[in-house]
């Protein structure tokens, strides 16, 4: 029983660092996403700039008489960044609402996993709530992406209510023993 545990906890700690990088990567996503969405919502004004020996354009977030502050914007190479050119990094609410989703399940996940990590038995009351929570978020999420949301939402709440079957079962043997 302890190497099943010992294993348990290993591979947790595995997929919980991968998680992590996930999330992270997800809200450097997310935060482009938003970055981007607000840039061409708003249709920002925007003013001239010179960097590089090269005038562009960049939005200006605020300005108050002559005092600008301007959208950071991300230099590549010498010559630039025309933001005219960047149609690509245009993103709907929904991609951002997906985005936003997507980071929830993922925390919710690595809550899972950390849990695991820690404790090493799946069978616990924590475990199977931090489940049903997860089937929540993946059920919000399938409103947002339709179908495939729904049936992981349904999947983790069949998981859900198995680890809650284990869970029942493990306390039945804690106490006959």
């Amino acid at each position: 029983m302890e190497t099943h545990t010992e294993r348990i906890r290993r591979f947790s700690k595995v997929i919980y660092i991968l998680l992590k990088i996930a999330f992270i990567a997800f809200i450097v996503v997310g935060a482009v996403e938003v970055v981007s969405w607000f840039m061409t919502t708003l249709a920002l004004h925007t003013g001239t700039v010179i960097l590089g020996g090269k005038s562009i354009e960049v939005p200006i977030l605020f300005k108050l008489g002559e005092f600008k502050i301007y959208m950071p914007i991300f230099i590549m190479g010498e010559s630039g960044v025309d933001l005219s050119g960047f149609d690509f990094l245009t993103f709907s609410f929904g991609d951002v609402l997906r985005t936003a989703f997507t980071i929830v399940v993922l925390a919710h996940a690595k809550s899972i996993f950390l849990a695991l990590r820690d404790n090493g038995s799946p069978f616990r009351e924590d475990v199977v709530k931090k489940f049903k929570r997860l089937a929540i978020a993946l059920l919000c999420v399938g409103v947002v992406t339709g179908i495939v949301g729904f049936l992981a939402a349904g999947i983790v709440w069949v998981l859900c209510l198995i680890f809650d079957y284990g869970c029942a079962l493990q306390n039945e043997s804690d106490t006959t023993l």
